[in-house]
């Protein structure tokens, strides 16, 4: 019978298996090495991006704050120049009030000396 020539077939066959098989999973691991560090790579750079992120929410919510606390204080200041704005006005209509008084004052001092110095 003719089992050695089978046997080598089978032995170059298995061996054949065995080397493109290895080969595959040689190839495999080269790719998922690369891409393993690629990931890894785009993790340190996501890690850093969403700190980033983070502290930029934070400034914003910091900002916003601030802001907040700016226009209130604005709108005490505006209330403040309002109410500064209303005494000045009233004090100016007191001040010429005074002087209309001061004014009426003297015309009748006057028309009482011309008055008097009629009667002399």
């Amino acid at each position: 019978m003719n089992a050695l020539p089978l046997m080598e077939s089978i032995g170059t066959v298995a061996a054949l298996g065995a080397g493109g098989g290895g080969g595959f999973f040689m190839v495999k691991w080269l790719f998922e090495y690369f891409a393993g560090r690629h990931d890894a790579r785009e993790q340190r750079i996501d890690g850093g991006t969403d700190k980033l992120i983070e502290r930029l929410e934070r400034r914003v919510e910091a900002l916003t704050a601030r802001l907040d606390k700016v226009e209130s204080d604005l709108s005490d200041c505006k209330r403040k120049h309002a109410e500064s704005d209303a005494e000045v006005l009233r004090l100016k209509a007191i001040i010429d009030g005074k002087g209309e008084i001061a004014q009426r004052a003297a015309q009748v001092v006057a028309a009482d000396r011309v008055e008097g110095q009629g009667k002399v």
